[in-house]
């Protein structure tokens, strides 16, 4: 088990441990997160065997795998900090969030839970920035930080969760899977009728 926030069992270059170092210290305040929910990843330019990320060249190739191939091709290592949401009552992972670094590039969105490949969502805006790796850093730890705090909710017995307003109280057959509000914050579920 993880004894820290993305701890590091691989050989990661100066420039990223800097920057996982920036992330991590922001990372002991997030809350329901706790170390073993977070994990690095690093690609090194030989594990491609030079094939480009993008297929067959025929479909348009995005930004991200772009810039991957790229930082690749250069010799660079490529970065990833993932984030399981957890719900810790049932123990299940029901979203993962990403943070790719990519040279002097950043790449923030919710990410397929195996594949670690981004995802779209409704939920979770994606986020690109450009900057030093100390920057990158703080941005990456305030995107995390931002999706972490959000309060969720999911169907009883379901694995699903949903991220919700502040202040929201679960609709019938729903209970709070992350984040939950104080009570006096939220109110009672239905209005009390007072004479």
């Amino acid at each position: 088990m993880d004894e820290d926030w993305f701890e590091v069992d691989v050989d990661v270059n100066d420039r990223n441990q800097k920057l996982i170092a920036v992330v991590r210290e922001s990372a002991r305040f997030w809350p329901e997160c706790p170390p073993n929910a977070t994990s690095v990843l690093v690609s090194e330019p030989d594990e491609t065997g030079g094939e480009s990320r993008g297929g067959d060249g025929v479909r348009d190739r995005d930004p991200y795998d772009i810039a991957i191939d790229e930082a690749l091709a250069d010799g660079e290592q490529v970065l990833l900090l993932a984030v399981d949401l957890c719900d810790l009552e049932e123990n299940r992972v029901f979203g993962t969030l990403g943070a790719t670094v990519v040279k002097d590039r950043l790449f923030c969105s919710q990410r397929h839970t195996t594949t670690y490949r981004p995802e779209p969502s409704d939920d979770v805006e994606s986020l690109e920035a450009i900057g030093s790796l100390t920057e990158l850093g703080r941005i990456a730890a305030g995107w995390f930080e931002e999706v972490v705090r959000r309060p969720v909710i999911g169907p009883i017995g379901h694995g699903a969760g949903s991220f919700v307003a502040p202040c929201t109280t679960p609709p019938p057959r729903y209970r709070w899977i992350r984040n939950a509000p104080d009570a006096k914050q939220v109110g009672p579920a239905t209005p009390v009728v007072t004479d």
